[in-house]
């Protein structure tokens, strides 16, 4: 395990390479929507900073701070009846992906909308905080680096999740209106998951070398239970396969 951390911090270590405190371009724009209720996001930041937090108004608010040499970044909104759709890309323009710190994207989501994500980070890190938003499912698809992603409160119904290599979290707690099925196809490090300490769990877990830190779960074959699987009304059920690591189940 202290080989894995080691393998870790060394990609880490070049991954983050040559951090710069410069802006370099900036690009901001503010999407309206017109009649559309349900809301299709489409984000890819190759090698680089995401940020995504609630807006005061309007659907949406990009930013995008830059150097030219290495992104180019589009942001387009679409319509068509109740359907809308955000696509924010911020493509690299070199070979490989790396982290740059002045490679930033933040977007600013309103939570009156009904929403699907998609999300792709390459190289880098991103903070997503969408709780209390109304999202109907989510796939995220991380590169190398540092993710933490908070949808408590917002009943998902189904979410689906590529990591690469660094550390993922995963805040899935509050109250349920729904079950969850999660789908989950690990890398290399340590992903985190919250749940909430008052519904039903189960974890399936396959080809997986390293630690699972789950207290107070039963353990039968590659199966984890809560004490409260099978007697609550909506439930969560996450598969998780492959990885190289630890996989911590947090209840709260």
């Amino acid at each position: 395990m202290k080989q894995i951390q080691l393998l870790l911090i060394l990609v880490l270590a070049l991954t983050f390479n040559g951090l710069s405190q410069s802006e370099g371009t900036i690009l901001e724009q503010t999407i309206k929507a017109n009649e559309a209720k349900n809301i299709k996001v489409l984000v890819r930041i190759d090698g680089g900073y995401l940020k995504i937090d609630k807006a005061k108004s309007e659907l949406a608010k990009v930013k995008l701070l830059y150097d030219k040499r290495e992104w180019t970044p589009t942001v387009s909104y679409t319509e068509n009846s109740n359907l809308g759709k955000l696509i924010v890309k911020a493509i690299t323009n070199k070979d490989d992906e790396q982290f740059n710190e002045k490679n930033r994207c933040y977007l600013s989501l309103n939570d009156n909308f009904n929403y699907s994500l998609g999300i792709v980070v390459g190289a880098g890190k991103a903070d997503l905080d969408f709780e209390k938003f109304k999202i109907e499912k989510a796939l995220f698809k991380f590169g190398v680096g540092s993710f933490d992603i908070n949808l408590a409160n917002t009943s998902i119904k189904f979410l689906k999740v590529e990591a690469g290599i660094g550390e993922v979290i995963f805040n899935l707690s509050g109250s349920y209106k729904n079950s969850l099925k999660a789908d989950i196809k690990a890398g290399i490090g340590k992903i985190r998951i919250i749940i909430p300490k008052d519904i039903g769990a189960k974890f399936i877990v396959n080809g997986f070398l390293g630690s699972v830190d789950s207290p107070n779960y039963k353990k039968q074959n590659n199966e984890y239970t809560n004490t409260l699987y099978g007697d609550t009304k909506n439930s969560i059920i996450i598969r998780i396969n492959g990885a190289i690591g630890t996989i911590e189940i947090v209840e709260k």
